[in-house]
Protein backbone atom coordinates (compact mmCIF):
# COMPACT_ATOMS: atom_id res chain seq x y z
CA UNK A 1 0.00 0.00 0.00
CA UNK A 2 2.85 2.41 0.62
CA UNK A 3 4.06 2.78 -3.00
CA UNK A 4 0.42 3.30 -3.70
CA UNK A 5 0.35 6.31 -1.22
CA UNK A 6 3.50 7.71 -2.84
CA UNK A 7 2.30 7.71 -6.10
CA UNK A 8 -1.01 9.32 -4.86
CA UNK A 9 1.10 12.09 -3.19
CA UNK A 10 3.36 12.31 -6.36
CA UNK A 11 -0.11 12.72 -8.59
CA UNK A 12 -1.50 15.76 -6.13
CA UNK A 13 2.05 17.63 -6.50
CA UNK A 14 2.35 17.46 -9.99
CA UNK A 15 -1.56 18.72 -10.01
CA UNK A 16 -0.68 21.52 -7.55
CA UNK A 17 2.12 22.74 -9.80
CA UNK A 18 0.35 22.50 -12.69
CA UNK A 19 -2.75 24.64 -10.96
CA UNK A 20 -0.17 27.29 -9.96
CA UNK A 21 1.38 27.22 -13.60
CA UNK A 22 -2.21 27.76 -15.35
CA UNK A 23 -2.99 30.62 -12.84
CA UNK A 24 0.52 32.41 -13.05
CA UNK A 25 -0.18 32.39 -17.11
CA UNK A 26 -3.90 33.66 -16.46
CA UNK A 27 -2.77 36.47 -14.28
CA UNK A 28 0.73 36.99 -16.94
CA UNK A 29 -1.86 37.27 -19.98
CA UNK A 30 -4.71 39.43 -17.71
CA UNK A 31 -1.19 41.92 -17.20
CA UNK A 32 0.04 41.87 -20.37
CA UNK A 33 -4.26 42.43 -21.64
CA UNK A 34 -3.81 45.99 -19.50
CA UNK A 35 -0.40 47.03 -20.14
CA UNK A 36 -1.53 46.50 -23.70
CA UNK A 37 -3.57 49.32 -23.71
CA UNK A 38 -1.07 51.89 -22.48
CA UNK A 39 1.50 50.60 -24.95
CA UNK A 40 2.66 54.44 -25.79
CA UNK A 41 2.93 55.49 -22.39
CA UNK A 42 4.89 52.99 -22.21
CA UNK A 43 7.14 53.88 -24.44
CA UNK A 44 8.16 56.96 -23.08
CA UNK A 45 4.79 59.02 -24.36
CA UNK A 46 4.68 62.11 -21.47
CA UNK A 47 3.56 65.94 -21.38
CA UNK A 48 6.39 67.22 -23.04
CA UNK A 49 6.32 64.74 -25.73
CA UNK A 50 2.51 65.27 -26.45
CA UNK A 51 3.39 68.90 -26.89
CA UNK A 52 5.83 68.22 -28.99
CA UNK A 53 3.08 66.22 -31.04
CA UNK A 54 1.05 69.16 -31.11
CA UNK A 55 3.95 71.67 -32.83
CA UNK A 56 4.18 68.96 -35.75
CA UNK A 57 1.14 68.95 -35.98
CA UNK A 58 0.99 72.27 -36.76
CA UNK A 59 4.28 72.23 -38.62
CA UNK A 60 2.18 69.37 -40.96
CA UNK A 61 -0.48 71.93 -41.33
CA UNK A 62 2.10 74.72 -42.62
CA UNK A 63 3.80 72.35 -45.41
CA UNK A 64 -0.27 71.43 -46.33
CA UNK A 65 -0.52 74.78 -47.81
CA UNK A 66 -1.79 76.61 -44.57
CA UNK A 67 1.16 78.43 -43.81
CA UNK A 68 0.79 80.21 -40.81
CA UNK A 69 1.16 83.94 -40.65
CA UNK A 70 3.23 85.47 -38.12
CA UNK A 71 0.62 86.45 -36.22
CA UNK A 72 -1.25 82.85 -36.25
CA UNK A 73 2.33 81.64 -34.52
CA UNK A 74 2.27 83.99 -32.52
CA UNK A 75 -1.41 82.92 -30.95
CA UNK A 76 -0.53 79.03 -30.80
CA UNK A 77 2.78 80.03 -28.94
CA UNK A 78 0.17 81.66 -26.39
CA UNK A 79 -2.34 79.31 -26.87
CA UNK A 80 0.11 76.21 -25.73
CA UNK A 81 0.87 78.31 -22.95
CA UNK A 82 -2.17 77.97 -21.11
CA UNK A 83 -3.03 74.70 -22.58
CA UNK A 84 0.44 73.52 -21.19
CA UNK A 85 -1.41 71.37 -18.44
CA UNK A 86 -3.24 69.26 -20.00
CA UNK A 87 -0.40 67.63 -21.89
CA UNK A 88 0.19 65.98 -18.61
CA UNK A 89 -3.42 65.01 -17.44
CA UNK A 90 -1.77 61.29 -17.75
CA UNK A 91 1.02 61.35 -16.22
CA UNK A 92 -0.31 61.09 -12.95
CA UNK A 93 -0.49 63.37 -9.59
CA UNK A 94 1.66 66.54 -9.43
CA UNK A 95 3.48 66.05 -13.04
CA UNK A 96 2.50 69.40 -14.39
CA UNK A 97 3.61 71.09 -11.27
CA UNK A 98 7.27 68.75 -10.78
CA UNK A 99 7.46 69.50 -15.23
CA UNK A 100 6.95 73.36 -14.41
CA UNK A 101 10.34 74.88 -14.09
CA UNK A 102 11.39 72.27 -16.93
CA UNK A 103 9.00 73.38 -19.27
CA UNK A 104 9.18 76.92 -18.83
CA UNK A 105 13.19 76.55 -19.55
CA UNK A 106 12.97 74.44 -22.59
CA UNK A 107 10.17 76.45 -24.13
CA UNK A 108 11.80 80.16 -23.44
CA UNK A 109 8.51 80.90 -21.30
CA UNK A 110 8.33 82.93 -18.34
CA UNK A 111 4.89 82.08 -16.95
CA UNK A 112 1.95 79.40 -18.51
CA UNK A 113 -1.00 81.77 -17.87
CA UNK A 114 -4.74 79.48 -17.86
CA UNK A 115 -6.39 82.59 -19.88
CA UNK A 116 -5.31 84.48 -23.09
CA UNK A 117 -6.77 86.83 -24.84
CA UNK A 118 -6.24 87.86 -28.16
CA UNK A 119 -7.57 91.47 -29.70
CA UNK A 120 -7.05 92.35 -33.64
CA UNK A 121 -8.63 93.91 -36.25
CA UNK A 122 -11.15 91.75 -38.82
CA UNK A 123 -9.35 89.25 -41.03
CA UNK A 124 -6.39 88.32 -38.90
CA UNK A 125 -6.88 84.53 -39.24
CA UNK A 126 -8.51 84.03 -35.59
CA UNK A 127 -10.71 81.97 -36.46
CA UNK A 128 -8.68 79.56 -38.81
CA UNK A 129 -5.62 79.50 -35.83
CA UNK A 130 -8.07 78.66 -33.39
CA UNK A 131 -9.29 75.76 -35.92
CA UNK A 132 -5.59 74.71 -36.32
CA UNK A 133 -5.03 74.49 -32.80
CA UNK A 134 -8.03 72.74 -31.86
CA UNK A 135 -7.08 70.14 -35.09
CA UNK A 136 -3.44 70.14 -33.10
CA UNK A 137 -5.22 69.54 -29.76
CA UNK A 138 -7.07 66.63 -30.73
CA UNK A 139 -4.18 64.58 -32.11
CA UNK A 140 -1.74 65.46 -29.64
CA UNK A 141 -3.26 65.18 -26.02
CA UNK A 142 -5.24 62.27 -24.29
CA UNK A 143 -8.74 62.33 -22.85
CA UNK A 144 -8.90 66.17 -24.40
CA UNK A 145 -12.21 67.94 -24.65
CA UNK A 146 -12.25 71.60 -26.18
CA UNK A 147 -14.98 73.96 -26.29
CA UNK A 148 -15.59 76.58 -28.71
CA UNK A 149 -18.19 79.56 -28.41
CA UNK A 150 -18.73 81.56 -31.28
CA UNK A 151 -20.39 84.20 -32.46
CA UNK A 152 -22.94 82.50 -34.75
CA UNK A 153 -24.20 79.22 -35.51
CA UNK A 154 -22.64 79.84 -39.35
CA UNK A 155 -19.21 80.38 -37.83
CA UNK A 156 -19.31 77.22 -35.00
CA UNK A 157 -20.29 74.91 -37.85
CA UNK A 158 -17.38 76.44 -39.77
CA UNK A 159 -15.12 76.20 -37.58
CA UNK A 160 -15.86 72.09 -36.59
CA UNK A 161 -15.93 71.59 -40.76
CA UNK A 162 -12.12 73.10 -40.52
CA UNK A 163 -11.13 71.17 -37.31
CA UNK A 164 -12.49 68.20 -39.20
CA UNK A 165 -10.46 68.84 -42.41
CA UNK A 166 -7.15 70.10 -40.50
CA UNK A 167 -7.11 67.01 -38.77
CA UNK A 168 -7.03 64.67 -41.95
CA UNK A 169 -3.68 66.76 -43.20
CA UNK A 170 -2.20 66.59 -40.37
CA UNK A 171 -2.56 61.98 -40.75
CA UNK A 172 -1.80 62.47 -44.07
CA UNK A 173 1.25 64.83 -43.85
CA UNK A 174 2.68 62.87 -40.89
CA UNK A 175 1.60 59.42 -42.15
CA UNK A 176 -0.21 58.26 -39.57
CA UNK A 177 -3.27 56.05 -39.43
CA UNK A 178 -7.00 58.38 -38.57
CA UNK A 179 -8.25 58.11 -34.93
CA UNK A 180 -11.62 56.40 -35.25
CA UNK A 181 -14.79 58.61 -35.01
CA UNK A 182 -16.69 57.64 -32.61
CA UNK A 183 -19.44 60.29 -33.17
CA UNK A 184 -19.82 63.68 -34.82
CA UNK A 185 -22.79 65.81 -35.78
CA UNK A 186 -23.16 69.67 -36.63
CA UNK A 187 -21.91 70.72 -33.26
CA UNK A 188 -19.05 67.91 -32.17
CA UNK A 189 -16.73 65.80 -33.15
CA UNK A 190 -15.66 62.64 -31.00
CA UNK A 191 -12.44 60.56 -31.56
CA UNK A 192 -10.97 57.11 -29.92
CA UNK A 193 -7.59 58.11 -29.27
CA UNK A 194 -4.33 56.46 -29.67
CA UNK A 195 -3.27 56.41 -25.47
CA UNK A 196 -5.14 53.07 -24.70
CA UNK A 197 -8.42 52.71 -22.90
CA UNK A 198 -10.44 56.16 -22.15
CA UNK A 199 -8.93 57.97 -24.67
CA UNK A 200 -11.76 59.77 -26.14
CA UNK A 201 -10.91 63.23 -27.32
CA UNK A 202 -13.62 65.68 -27.86
CA UNK A 203 -14.53 69.31 -29.31
CA UNK A 204 -17.78 70.97 -29.05
CA UNK A 205 -18.48 74.39 -31.56
CA UNK A 206 -21.30 75.63 -29.85
CA UNK A 207 -22.77 79.24 -31.03
CA UNK A 208 -23.42 81.84 -28.71
CA UNK A 209 -25.20 84.67 -27.89
CA UNK A 210 -23.56 87.96 -28.51
CA UNK A 211 -25.60 91.06 -27.82
CA UNK A 212 -24.74 94.43 -29.66
CA UNK A 213 -25.19 97.36 -28.23
CA UNK A 214 -24.80 100.84 -30.18
CA UNK A 215 -20.86 101.95 -29.92
CA UNK A 216 -19.79 97.98 -30.50
CA UNK A 217 -17.83 96.31 -33.18
CA UNK A 218 -14.20 96.79 -34.82
CA UNK A 219 -12.44 94.01 -32.71
CA UNK A 220 -12.75 90.30 -32.81
CA UNK A 221 -11.69 88.81 -29.25
CA UNK A 222 -10.40 85.26 -28.68
CA UNK A 223 -10.15 84.10 -25.23
CA UNK A 224 -8.66 80.88 -23.81
CA UNK A 225 -9.78 79.87 -20.85
CA UNK A 226 -8.44 76.28 -19.13
CA UNK A 227 -10.17 75.01 -16.16
CA UNK A 228 -10.97 71.66 -15.09
CA UNK A 229 -9.11 70.08 -17.29
CA UNK A 230 -10.63 71.20 -20.42
CA UNK A 231 -10.36 74.53 -22.99
CA UNK A 232 -12.56 76.56 -23.55
CA UNK A 233 -12.12 79.40 -26.50
CA UNK A 234 -14.67 82.09 -26.43
CA UNK A 235 -15.39 84.33 -29.41
CA UNK A 236 -17.21 87.64 -28.80
CA UNK A 237 -17.12 91.53 -29.93
CA UNK A 238 -15.31 94.05 -27.77
CA UNK A 239 -16.24 97.74 -27.87
CA UNK A 240 -14.02 100.60 -28.37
Amino acid sequence: MRPLFLAWDQLQEIETKQRESQEKKNIATALQRHMSSFKIVEQGMNGFKRMQQCRKALEALDRRGWDRSFHQRLFHEEYLKSCARIFFKRDGPGAFANAHNRLLEVNSWESTPQEILVSTPRRFGKTISVSMFAAAMMFACPSMELSIYSTCKRISQKLLRNIVKFLDLIYLELGVPPFKIARMNSEEVHVLGNEGHGDLRIINSYPSKIGLYKYYITFMIYVVNVLSNSIVFLSGLSHI
